[in-house]
């Protein structure tokens, strides 16, 4: 939407410069065919010579003026062109728009059954030997389950309007609780992590809770990326003059194929044969809403880099409280 707001804003004040050059050259034109005019009315009855003269300099002017009509018509054409666009672009946003009340609406009226089928679940757990062949059922069931639960709360995180409540950050902390969350994770997936911090003290201001999703989703995915296991490599660093904050998370895994690194961020674009594509969108969303920005770098085969850098404690979103832990 704020991408489709600056190309109409672009394309007004191009219409408001292409006018004004035009209605300029326009008046000079009028102007020199009045003295063009006045000049033959005082010349009248000179010799050829001048009479030829004047002939060609209304020529030259006729010329000018189907110069000037030419630009009208391409001017026309571009603006044309590019409402077109901004017209796809806001067909698009009204689109996922609709998608996102769609999917919230769904996702609510999921997740409630859901739920009781999870404790269901986990109850019959209890009672049932680990033994009997019945708890293989359960397991999948449970599973499975849990599957379902993770694309419905996708949904609904995707549907949300994210309103940063910012508070003064270590950001180490946060990248600690991020790791903390994923453990069972990076044991099963064999992945070892280093961790390094040039200042312990970086602190930036920002939603923990909300950058804790977007670290959790790009760590799990370097997880998802590393299926032989190997290094997970997390770096903070702070900006020399104190501007901005970054996490680097770097992965040694499969990497991402060229042609998808454009539209990793895009909602519902996946590699992954059981993903939904609503991570790297939803993360991206929250970065944004951070005023931050969010980048990548990778090469199949060789891993990826993701960037995710923050406006730095003078220059984000106001803090409410002085810091979190």
């Amino acid at each position: 939407m704020e991408q489709t707001q600056e190309s109409a804003r672009a394309l007004e004040a191009e219409l408001a410069a292409g006018s004004e050059a035009l209605a300029c050259q326009e008046g000079l034109i009028r102007a020199a065919e009045a003295n063009l005019d006045s000049l033959e009315r005082h010349l009248a009855g000179a010799d050829g010579n001048v009479a030829e003269c004047l002939a060609a300099l209304r020529g030259e002017l006729g010329q000018l003026r189907r110069q000037c009509v030419e630009a009208w018509v391409a001017l026309l054409e571009r603006i044309r062109a590019v409402a077109t666009v901004l017209g796809e672009q806001m067909d698009g946003v009204l689109t996922l728009a609709t998608l996102g009340e769609l999917s919230a609406s769904v996702a609510h009226e999921i997740r409630n059954p859901l739920c009781g089928m999870l404790l269901s679940v986990e109850v019959l757990q209890t009672k049932i030997d680990p033994g009997d062949s019945r708890a293989v059922l359960l397991d999948n069931l449970h599973r499975e389950a849990e599957k379902m639960e993770k694309v419905v709360n996708n949904l609904l995180h995707f549907a949300r309007q994210y309103r940063p409540r910012p508070v003064r950050c270590r950001l180490q902390d946060v990248i600690q609780r991020g790791l903390d969350s994923i453990k069972r994770h990076l044991q099963k997936g064999e992945i070892q992590v280093s961790v390094e911090c040039a200042d312990a003290d970086v602190v930036a201001d920002v939603d923990p809770d909300m950058v804790h999703q977007v670290l959790r989703n790009i760590l799990l995915n370097a997880v998802d990326a590393s299926p032989k296991g190997g290094a997970l490599e997390v770096k903070l660093s702070g900006s020399a003059t104190g501007d901005e904050a970054s996490v680097t998370i770097t992965d040694h895994g499969e990497g991402i194929e060229p042609e998808h690194l454009e539209r990793i961020f895009d909602p519902f674009f996946t590699s992954k044969h059981n993903g939904v594509g609503l991570g790297l969108s939803v993360s991206r969303k929250i970065i944004d809403a951070h005023n931050g920005r969010i980048e990548v770098q990778s090469r199949p085969g060789l891993g990826a880099t993701f960037r995710l850098v923050f406006p730095g404690k003078d220059m984000a979103l106001p803090a409410q409280e002085d810091v979190c832990r």
